[in-house]
Parts: structure tokens; sequence; C-alpha cells
């Protein structure tokens, strides 16, 4: 399989690559770590509101058209933010990849990788944050829908209390949106060191 560089360009091309890696990797890194742990910990604390409400929520007066004991957030909704945050931990350990893939390029001596190699861990990483950011968009989708019905129904009489919007909700919003950020931060990274890796010369 032919290589990325040939000729007396290689050495500085190869560098430039690898300190690319480096720098994307490690920045993407830290952002979408820091983003996965505080989603992850606000959909942990939310999950036993979601299903285990109806066991511990108020005695209320059943009334006709009222989901009685409903779910903040909406279950499914709150499931399917869940399996966004894997992905996006997921993506966590492709930017962590990316630092170490950096030293075949870096390290004289080192193995040098084919494009073919390079791309092909480019588009791994990218394919996992769509799919991570899709997930988080129907999950915000399902869970925003939930709060707006409330938001509604909070001004109709004898709504409830099981009809009150709740801050968990609005935490659990704001995961959400942390966890589409962590994917934009991936997808953005991917497809910058995708140009880089393209750019140093065209594909035999």
């Amino acid at each position: 399989m032919s290589r990325m560089l040939e000729g007396g360009n290689a050495s500085a091309g190869f560098r430039g690559l690898g300190i690319s890696f480096r720098l994307v990797g490690w920045a993407s890194f830290w952002i979408k770590l820091v983003l996965a742990i505080v989603s992850g910990v606000t959909i942990l604390f939310a999950f036993p509101f979601a299903f285990f409400r109806q066991s511990v929520a108020p005695n209320v007066p059943n009334v006709p058209g009222q989901v009685a004991a409903s779910a903040p957030s909406g279950g499914l909704g709150l499931l399917i933010i869940a399996i966004g945050i894997v992905f996006l931990s997921v993506s966590v350990f492709w930017s962590f990849r990316f630092t170490r893939f950096s030293r075949r390029f870096l390290i004289p001596g080192a193995s040098q990788p084919t494009k073919a190699e390079t791309l092909r861990m480019v588009k791994f990483a990218l394919i996992t944050d769509v799919v991570g950011m899709l997930m988080a968009v129907i999950g915000g989708e399902a869970v925003v829908g939930v709060i707006i019905g409330k938001a509604i129904s909070q001004g109709v009489v004898f709504a409830g209390l099981t009809r009150i919007v709740e801050p968990i909700e609005l935490l659990v919003v704001q995961a959400c949106i942390n966890t589409m950020a962590g994917q934009f931060t991936g997808i953005a990274s991917s497809l910058w060191l995708l140009q880089r890796t393209t750019q140093i010369r065209p594909s035999k």
C-alpha cells in the first residue's frame, strides 16, 4: 500500500500531520470528556425520577384526561439521550486514539501509517459522532415535547402535581445540549483531520 508522502517532503508532512492529530486529539478529548461526565451524571440522577416516580409520587386525585405520575422528561427520551452519551464516551476514546496515533507520525523510525489506515480511523470516529448526535437529537425532541406538554397543561384547572415542569427536566435538556455539543466537537475535529489527511497528497 502506498504511503501518504514520498520524497524529501515526507518527514515534514508526517510531522505536521502528527502535530495536528496530537493537538486536535487532546483538545477534543478533554472537551468531550468533561461534557460526557456532566451529562452522564445528570442522566443517572434523572433515571430514578423517570422510571420510579409512580411509586414515590404524592397521591393526586385522578382527573379525566390526566396522565397520572408522568415521568419527568419521558423515560424513552431519557433512554435515547443516554444512548447518545454512550456514543459520546466512545468518541472520547477515539480522541485518545488520535493522540496515540500521532506518535507514529512524530517518532523517528516508527512504522508510518498509510493514508488508507489514517482515513479509516478518522471516518470511524466521524460515524460515531454522527450517530451519537442523531441519538441526542431524537432524545431531545422527545424530552422537549414532554416538557412543552406539561407547560401547556399547567394553565388547565386540576392539572395536578404530576404535570408540573420540574427542575430535573431542565437539567435533562441541558445534558442533551451538552451531549450534542460534545458530538459536534468530535465531528468538527474529524472533518478537520480528514481535510488535513487528504491535502497531503492525492490518493493513488
